[in-house]
């Protein structure tokens, strides 16, 4: 076919509109100026106003806000900061499945961004604003690579990078238009990320009303786990299940209820069912590993979150789970390697940092524990629980003065509040300032909620170092009352009652914790120690051994170890047990050589 050139003016025409076209296309600065003003940082609170979760949350016209619905019901408020003064949104319409929340500013009078609902083309310049990682409204440059389907509709693939805190942020074009809402769950790789297409704003108000029953079940439920009401929130789960067999929430309920109500295995059965359920479901598969661990299912636990780190390598959570598993099973440097993979995929992940510190501290590298928190303060520097976390690591490290110097860092309604009280007065207690330590944690738990069981238990180990064994134990006693799952309220008690000369009721406790969680070194101590106390050291001397095998660094474990063997008549392995305390406690292995071995030499 023959061609001819286009006439001048045609030639000018094309030409001008591609330098419309081009001229239509904004700078990174004149998107983010532009943007900036229209996406919010979300804080997610919970009832004391601590901030337990981050979001951003795009303005989808005056007073309206979208936000993914991920997370938001981890606390009982929501804060948006949008320029102004920061200010709590109420929940709107909820569209579960495809992850889409609205919230509902009414103060608000800024404008939206403007939609582009058309689906973008791969390779197409594109544009997320959010609040990354908690650190305020940014920006971040990529391109599509692609529009997928999944079973909830099509979603758009973009490699612009995104951390957590960006769900609920913007994805723009290169004029600034919004293109979809930023779902960073969906991140499988790197920079292989997902957004929900503005299209879906649209139908967001009328599949929540198509869906409102199951969200009034759903509120429901919440609104019981919330109040703590175990059994009718066991009988709301079933009344659902009865009326939809396998439905996700309602099995999350019943796995909730039974937890709480001690049915390890009726919440077993639950999660089982949740994940075979929604396989696909990282939430799901999380909440089943942590409940194998719990039940000491170690090895399905580790396959499991194995098989969660291979189908979700983006998601933080299953490199933590995995880290979790395999510092439980002993395998510290490949535990350790996972934490930092979670933390390459989540920077401000804290469970892997507190993984990383317990790490630390098996080692008895208590600086690198505090270096740890150190950090995690700088990261979160107005918030108190980092610092909090700090002054326990500064507590194991021995470090008394720079734990008590940094009380005078705590924001000062925290340090003014039960929990504050609370932690001055562990400091005290470990300051050698018993007294003072037992009249702070007296005025926290004045002020304290209902959920006080840790302090209790505080109470109770600061009166047990007292002597006043009566006051520890019955302290002890409601703090395992008020919370029966934390283990180290048990073994405190358990150690109270011996100490107090309750042998018998410390030697239950010991017995049932050993069979609980054989694994754990001070468990087999507390089992030793108490049937040394009853005289029955032919059965402590395989509780001592067993605890020196989970702890071989345990000074105070060698001596009682001399002190087994010089009970029963056996001289050599009560020498060799002194020369292994030697290395670690020279002074304490001088009064054990001259308690339980100098005495065979005397009378051979």
């Amino acid at each position: 076919m023959q061609r001819f050139p286009l006439p001048w003016p045609c030639a000018a025409g094309l030409l001008g509109l591609a330098l419309a076209q081009q001229a239509a296309a904004l700078a990174p600065q004149q998107i983010h100026a532009q943007a900036s003003a229209a996406v919010a940082a979300l804080d997610i609170l919970d009832d004391n106003g601590q901030r337990v979760a981050e979001r951003s949350a795009t303005r989808i016209g005056p007073g309206r806000f979208v936000t993914v619905c991920e997370g938001l019901d981890a606390g009982t408020t929501l804060r948006l900061r949008a320029g102004g003064e920061p200010a709590s949104a109420q929940l709107g319409a909820r569209d579960r499945e495809r992850n889409l929340c609205e919230l509902q500013l009414p103060q608000d009078s800024g404008a939206p961004l403007a939609l582009q609902t058309a689906l973008p083309q791969a390779g197409q310049r594109v544009f997320a604003v959010s609040n990354a990682l908690g650190l305020g409204v940014g920006i971040s440059e990529g391109v599509v690579a692609g529009v997928r389907q999944d079973a909830t509709g099509t979603l758009i693939q973009f490699t612009a990078p995104i951390s957590p805190g960006s769900e609920g942020g913007a994805l723009l074009d290169d004029e600034g238009r919004l293109l979809a809402i930023l779902d960073y769950r969906r991140r499988d790789g790197q920079n292989v990320n997902f957004g929900a297409p503005v299209a879906w704003l649209a139908e967001l108000a009328p599949r929540a009303a198509a869906a409102a029953e199951q969200l009034a079940r759903l509120d429901a439920g919440q609104a019981l786990a919330h109040q703590a009401q175990w059994p009718a929130l066991a009988a709301h789960a079933a009344q659902w299940l009865a009326a939809q067999p396998g439905q996700p929430d309602a099995l999350r309920f019943a796995a909730e209820a039974a937890r709480a109500q001690q049915r390890p295995e009726d919440a077993l059965n639950a999660w089982r069912a949740l994940w075979r359920a929604r396989p696909q479901d990282v939430q799901a598969g999380l909440d089943l590993a942590e409940a194998l661990m719990q039940q000491q299912q170690l090895a399905e636990a580790t396959t499991l979150a194995r098989q969660l780190v291979a189908e979700h390598g983006g998601e933080a959570r299953a490199h933590w789970l995995l880290a979790r598993a395999l510092h439980a099973g002993g395998e510290l440097d490949a535990a350790e390697a996972s934490y930092r993979r979670a933390l390459a995929a989540n920077p401000w992940l804290v469970a892997a940092y507190r993984g990383l510190a317990a790490l630390a501290q098996a080692r008895n590298d208590t600086g690198a524990a505090v270096a740890i928190f150190s950090r995690l303060s700088g990261l979160y520097p107005e918030e108190a629980w980092p610092r909090h976390l700090l002054i326990d690591a500064l507590l194991r490290a021995k470090d008394f003065a720079r734990a008590h110097a940094e009380l005078q860092n705590l924001p000062p309604a925290y340090a003014d509040s039960a929990e504050g009280w609370v932690l001055r007065g562990v400091v005290a207690a470990r300051m050698g300032r018993p007294e003072a330590a037992v009249q702070a944690i007296r005025t926290g738990l004045a002020r304290a909620p209902q959920d006080n069981a840790w302090m209790l238990a505080e109470l109770g180990y600061v009166l047990a170092g007292l002597e006043r064994y009566p006051e520890a134990i019955a302290a002890l006693r409601d703090a395992v009352q008020r919370d029966p799952d934390t283990v180290r309220w048990r073994l405190l008690l358990g150690d109270a009652l011996r100490l107090g000369g309750r042998t018998e009721e410390a030697l239950g406790i010991a017995q049932q914790l050993v069979a609980d969680q054989p694994g754990v070194a001070a468990h087999w101590t507390l089992l030793g120690h108490t049937l040394i106390q009853l005289d029955r050291h032919a059965e402590a001397l395989p509780a001592i051994e067993r605890a020196l095998q989970l702890e071989p660094r345990d000074a105070g474990l060698w001596g009682a170890l001399a002190l087994v063997h010089q009970n029963l008549g056996q001289r050599a392995p009560a020498a060799e047990a002194v020369r292994r305390l030697r290395e670690l406690d020279p002074a304490r292995a001088e009064l054990a050589y001259r308690s339980h071995v100098l005495p065979f030499e005397e009378v051979r």
